[in-house]
């Protein structure tokens, strides 16, 4: 029996509208970031990872995490080790050397400060505590040229604060205030906030080649606000 050719040209637009979702299914996926770096035991970096998975795996993407010091992480992004860092601000975003691409839209607003013991002085030549790797704070530091006492995490800073180390250190606000809630301080040694020295936006960056799925990302994240969780737990 023969069949027309509007027939099978009807049985061709058929099939190819079938196998359309299919295809475009595989394109997004074959857009997927495969291995991201988290600053280690940052909690402001640990606040946003499970959120940050669960809107990769809506966006059909599994990734990898990896634990990296703070200057590590941009060590593995400019040499190609990642394809991308969770989160940073913009300010260390000027240590990548490989062009990047950032989310349209921040994923938190944060606030950092100088904090110490009570009766602290904002200005002082006493050391301060910090870690390693993180850009403003190095930034600050530099900019003051004051005494300082660097460490690989900020659990490692609370740890010399409370033995004595130092009496001032800086840090993301709602991390501390977390801390002193859990009275993870010495007694007579909970700290109070001295000076605000920075508040701005902190976004998730990938490698350039990723720009289409840093779209969908944006877009995503634009419409559902899935980092809006109020104050760091």
């Amino acid at each position: 029996m023969m069949v027309s050719t509007a027939r099978i040209t009807q049985w061709l637009a058929l099939l190819f509208a079938l196998m359309l979702p299919n295809l475009a299914d595989a394109q997004q996926k074959s857009d997927c970031p495969k291995r991201l770096g988290i600053i280690s035991n940052d909690r402001l970096s640990e606040h946003v990872l499970d959120n940050m998975l669960e809107v990769y795996r809506a966006l059909g993407c599994r990734v990898d995490i990896i634990d990296l010091p703070g200057r590590r992480g941009f060590i593995a992004f400019n040499s190609g080790q990642i394809d991308g860092e969770v989160l940073r601000f913009p300010i260390g975003a000027k240590q990548y050397t490989r062009p990047f691409v950032r989310s349209e839209v921040p994923l938190l607003e944060i606030s950092n400060s100088l904090w110490g013991t009570a009766g602290s002085k904002r200005y002082s030549d006493e050391t301060i505590g910090y870690t390693i790797g993180i850009a403003w704070q190095e930034q600050y530091l530099q900019a003051t040229m004051l005494p300082n006492s660097g460490h690989h995490d900020i659990g490692d800073v609370l740890l010399h604060y409370n033995t004595g180390t130092f009496d001032r250190f800086l840090a993301e606000d709602s991390t501390i205030r977390r801390a002193i809630r859990k009275r993870t301080f010495t007694k007579g040694r909970e700290p109070v906030q001295i000076e605000v020295l920075k508040v701005g936006p902190v976004y998730h960056y990938l490698s350039d080649e990723y720009a289409a799925f840093m779209k969908r990302f944006s877009n995503y994240i634009a419409k559902h606000n899935p980092f809006d969780g109020g104050e760091i737990m």
